[in-house]
């Protein structure tokens, strides 16, 4: 059934994720659904049908709103994906992201000083130092090099690594099982056994640290947190958890389609190191917008309606489900002229690809340093990188909850 039939009255309402015509820019149908009604109908991949949310202020008035909850076991909660089922039905693994007010609150209160501002820039020399170690081994190897693999993983790899205060063994281990988590090609029984095995390595930092802390972030928990009874060892694995998976596969895949922009993008690789060369001022602006256009958060964030809720022209009632596309609102013409056009000069800081309200993304501003540090770095190290494979030969990873590269080999 084309898209055109399905919305009209009385038929079939179409499925949701909606195919994408190029691989960069959301399904145009997302498009057509935004200039409608505040919500549509959607069918889920089990058949289940609830809201579609895609302009941008109803995106936002939908996770600001206290009466859509992010609990997964709530009545009409949409499943994302099968193995999203796993969080509903076992409450007692899921981190704050699934809760809310007062518990999420409580717990996510524990962490935000640790994910300020300051605490992300002053983390810059330290990451720069390291990215110089990094890029100095991939200009020395054979080209093309692949800089998913050489530089977009192991980036936030090692920030994590600093961050928990782990061993470059340690945090293999524990990504190797972190990347399951994210992947939608394994089967629920491999991701349960991948969240067990990690949880049970993270609960084994999280003793060690009670032992003998250390000066990182597990250790102030610990210090400030376990010890007085604020926080219990059962809520402290899920939060490191979290931390972990969301501050490394997200990362990974915003900084490798933004370095897909870079290197195919003369525009946008002339301005940034022309601006380079005088203090990069226009590189944060570009990663906003760069954070906007591609929005890697594809599917959405989901939500349940507690009590009826009128948003606009459309009533969800309570125990109906919401899905808000992300994608959509930060292509929302209303707001972004032009949103189908990367503009590094665009002041695209009204988007939408941290999220919105009391669940917007805690760690965005130490994934803008990291990405910014990334482009700044290809630009320095290996002027003039571009593509070394046709575009169309590109790996785009749609089984991934964040959307991104599975490779990006350049020459320079």
């Amino acid at each position: 059934m084309t898209y055109d039939a399905a919305i009209r009255e009385g038929a079939a309402p179409p499925s949701y994720p909606m195919e994408r015509v190029s691989p960069v820019d959301p399904p145009p149908q997302l498009a057509k659904l935004r200039s409608g009604r505040a919500a549509s109908r959607i069918t889920m991949w089990d058949g289940s049908q609830v809201w579609l949310v895609t302009a941008h202020p109803h995106v936002r008035s939908v996770l600001a709103d206290r009466r859509f909850t992010a609990v997964t076991s709530a009545p009409g909660f949409p499943m994302m994906t099968r193995t999203s089922v796993l969080v509903r039905d076992q409450p007692h693994t899921a981190s704050f992201i699934r809760m809310d007010d007062p518990d999420h609150s409580r717990l996510r209160s524990m962490l935000t000083r640790e994910f300020l501002h300051g605490r992300a820039e002053a983390m810059r020399p330290v990451l720069r130092e390291s990215l110089d170690g990094i890029m100095a081994d991939l200009v020395a190897r054979e080209r093309p090099v692949d800089l998913v693999r050489g530089l977009t993983i192991p980036v936030p790899s090692r920030v994590i690594a600093l961050l928990f205060g782990v061993s470059a063994e340690s945090r293999e281990l524990i990504e190797n099982r972190a990347a399951v988590l994210i992947d939608r090609g394994y089967a629920p029984a491999q991701v349960a056994a991948a969240r067990d095995e990690l949880d049970g390595l993270l609960r084994d930092v999280v003793e060690e640290r009670m032992r003998e802390p250390g000066d990182d972030l597990v250790s102030r928990l610990v210090l400030d947190q376990v010890r007085p009874g604020n926080l219990t060892v059962e809520e402290l694995v899920p939060m490191c958890r979290l931390l972990l998976v969301a501050g490394h596969g997200t990362t990974t895949s915003q900084a490798s389609l933004s370095l897909l922009s870079l290197v195919t993008d003369q525009g946008l690789a002339d301005s940034l190191a022309a601006s380079l060369a005088d203090g990069g001022e226009l590189l944060p602006k570009a990663v906003e917008e760069l954070l906007r256009f591609h929005s890697i958060v594809q599917n959405g964030l989901a939500r349940a309606a507690l009590e009826d809720v009128e948003l606009d022209d459309v009533t969800i009632r309570a125990g109906e489900g919401v899905v808000v596309s992300l994608s959509a609102g930060n292509r929302d013409e209303a707001v972004f002229a032009s949103p189908d056009t990367l503009d590094p000069h665009r002041d695209a800081r009204r988007h939408l690809a941290f999220g919105h309200g009391i669940h917007q993304c805690l760690g965005q501003w130490l994934a803008k340093v990291e990405i910014e540090e990334m482009l700044s770095a290809v630009l320095r190290w290996m002027p003039g990188a571009r593509l070394a494979v046709p575009f169309d030969e590109l790996d785009f990873r749609h089984e991934v909850s964040s959307y991104g590269l599975g490779a990006l080999p350049v020459t320079w």
